[in-house]
């Protein structure tokens, strides 16, 4: 049996919200809820109805403090 490498998203119900940069589709983000993380690295969290749009980089785009903290930086090779 050949490898499966992709496996299509299930198709989306009920509202849904598009990325302004790149155009992917995904769930509309519950109030307060998760974020929705798009691939192209900006982040849509619904706070109140109102949409809150920030960027973090998949490398070192991590918080500096809270849940997502970033790891401390490595020592430098010498």
């Amino acid at each position: 049996m050949p490898a499966t490498t992709y496996t299509a998203a299930a198709e989306i119900q009920g509202r849904r919200f598009t990325c302004k940069r790149c155009l992917r589709v995904y769930p509309y983000p519950k109030d307060q809820g998760a974020p929705v993380r798009c691939e192209c690295g900006w982040w849509y969290t619904n706070r109140g109805g109102r949409m809150l749009e920030e960027f973090r980089p998949r490398i070192g785009g991590a918080r500096a403090i809270g849940p997502e903290q970033a790891a401390e930086p490595a020592p430098a090779h010498h």
